[in-house]
């Protein structure tokens, strides 16, 4: 089949370093280009494409003494919005429930901070963040999609999506994201 997916993600990071060692330390991909795009004034763009392991890649750009460029901002996109900390994430693939235990157990050996299995009915998740504050998931889908899946309605989930009461609270603190502060009365679980 032709692929026609996503070519590459481009994100941005203050710190292209440790950027680059998460992504190839932690999770394993491998920088496919790295070079460093000069402004034609001041200051560089330091910029690294990441081998995601099926050829889809991820980008990040890191602005050094740019003009015009901030200094400092909120990488991780949706505190900068003032958006709850799931709004923007990205998923990564994996090909069945086996493997995303075990891309859980991996994480949790490298010390990273990674939420239960999340079962979403249709599909099973875990979520995690990356030295940059973006919030991270591997998913796997879990069955067929139907004609009744595309209707947009309330879908119930199974129960609480994690049975254990403080692996549920750890999802939703994960999900929220560390600049969350909840108002009061606000039921939202992020």
């Amino acid at each position: 089949m032709k692929r026609t997916g996503v070519h590459h993600l481009g994100l941005a990071t203050l710190d292209i370093d440790r950027t680059i060692d998460f992504y190839t330390k932690v999770l394993g991909w491998e920088v496919a280009w790295a070079d460093i795009l000069e402004t034609g004034g001041e200051g560089k763009i330091k910029h690294v494409f990441l081998n995601t392991g099926d050829g889809s890649l991820v980008a990040f750009m890191c602005p050094e003494k740019v003009k015009g460029v901030p200094e400092e901002w909120a990488t991780d996109i949706n505190s900068a919005q003032g958006l709850p900390g799931a709004f923007y994430h990205f998923a990564f693939w994996c090909d069945d429930a086996k493997e995303l235990e075990e891309k859980r157990a991996m994480l949790l050996q490298k010390g990273v901070d990674v939420s239960a299995v999340v079962d979403h009915e249709w599909c099973r998740s875990i979520y995690f963040r990356d030295p940059n504050g973006l919030l991270l998931e591997y998913c796997t889908t879990m069955r067929k999609f139907t004609e009744e899946d595309k209707i947009m309605r309330h879908h119930d989930q199974p129960g609480p999506m994690v049975s254990d009461p403080a692996e549920a609270k750890k999802v939703y603190q994960i999900l929220a994201g560390p600049n969350r502060v909840k108002a009061e009365g606000d039921r939202s679980p992020f």
